[in-house]
């Protein structure tokens, strides 16, 4: 019994003396996440496919203005790239189409987070983050297609092709509710692992662009590393 309480004892004296989130600290976080999707559906006649890749990176600095609770800045960079096919294959006609989309920005945000102590090292926490930024776009669409008539007509259509390109600019504002798990291997490194979340996103600060996602699938958390000075 003497034993039990005695390493009960000095886990909660090293959980205070080692890894201990006190006013006046000064955290740096880098994390990250990149995703690759590809989705296929329908059949030879009526075929649609699609490939999406997404980085996101991250940097911050958090000063905490309380025991446990943190006040911060950051910088985020977006990336992401979405190709789509389209096939269609009506009796004698047939066309496809290609389309590219290319999108990327820095989205500043600040944040306000609270750590709450788990077992020794191991921390829970949960962020209120607010970005802003400016996100640019450019697509290009490519459409071809023909329609072979039967042998017995005497006129058949040309096969055409059509290609159109743009870029736009939308701004994009966004509220998030962030559970992350931080672990510190030493005294000054620790792991993090951003656990998804809750999102409110606004598209030219316009309503009715706005949406609302909860998303906590693992493809979509992220890794990071924190410092602590």
């Amino acid at each position: 019994m003497k034993k039990t309480v005695l390493i009960v004892l000095l886990s909660l004296s090293s959980l205070n003396l080692f890894s201990q989130l006190n006013k006046g600290k000064t955290v740096v976080s880098l994390d990250g996440n990149y995703l690759k999707t590809n989705t296929e559906n329908g059949v030879t006649s009526n075929y649609n496919a699609s490939q999406v890749k997404n980085l996101n990176l991250g940097a911050s600095v958090g000063y905490f203005i309380a025991d446990r609770i943190e006040l911060g800045i950051g910088l985020n960079y977006y990336w992401e790239k979405e190709s789509r096919t389209n096939k269609l294959m009506i009796t004698d006609f047939y066309q496809a189409e290609v389309m590219d989309l290319k999108s990327n920005g820095f989205l500043p945000h600040i944040y306000l987070g609270y750590y709450y102590p788990i077992v020794n090292r191991l921390y829970l926490s949960g962020k209120l983050k607010f970005g802003y930024g400016k996100i640019k776009s450019e697509y290009s669409t490519l459409i071809a297609g023909r329609s072979n008539t039967p042998s017995e007509s005497s006129y058949s259509p040309p096969p055409y092709t059509t290609m159109s390109k743009d870029t736009y600019e939308v701004d994009l504002f966004n509220a998030e509710i962030i559970p992350e798990l931080t672990w510190f291997i030493s005294p000054k490194v620790g792991l993090s692992l951003g656990l998804g979340g809750v999102k409110h996103t606004m598209i030219d600060w316009e309503t009715d662009n706005s949406s609302w996602s909860v998303n906590f699938d693992p493809a979509y958390w992220n890794f990071g590393f924190k410092i602590r000075l």
